[in-house]
């Protein structure tokens, strides 16, 4: 079960119209497509900070044979009965 926090947040006008329009249009409430867009950017960050964590280690694997060894092994020889 979740556990919700009421916060306060300030918008402008403009965007309180508009999330309550498109919350209207989908038949959700204020706070959920409140939470649905929140969830959507914090899912965009974590991408971004492992897309860029990726990004750093990429000269490394594509360079050190100790790190890329494994990727020789296609998977499947792990799977004969």
């Amino acid at each position: 079960m979740v556990e919700y926090v009421r916060t306060q947040v300030m918008l402008d006008k403009k965007q309180r119209i508009q999330l309550n329009e498109l919350a209207e249009k989908m038949g959700i409430s204020f706070s959920e497509i409140v939470r649905d867009f929140l969830n959507a950017q914090l899912r965009i960050k974590t991408y971004d900070d492992m897309r860029h964590a990726a990004a750093q280690l990429y000269n490394d694997y594509a360079s050190d044979e100790n790190l890329t060894d494994m990727t020789a092994l296609d998977g499947e020889d792990f799977l004969h009965d």
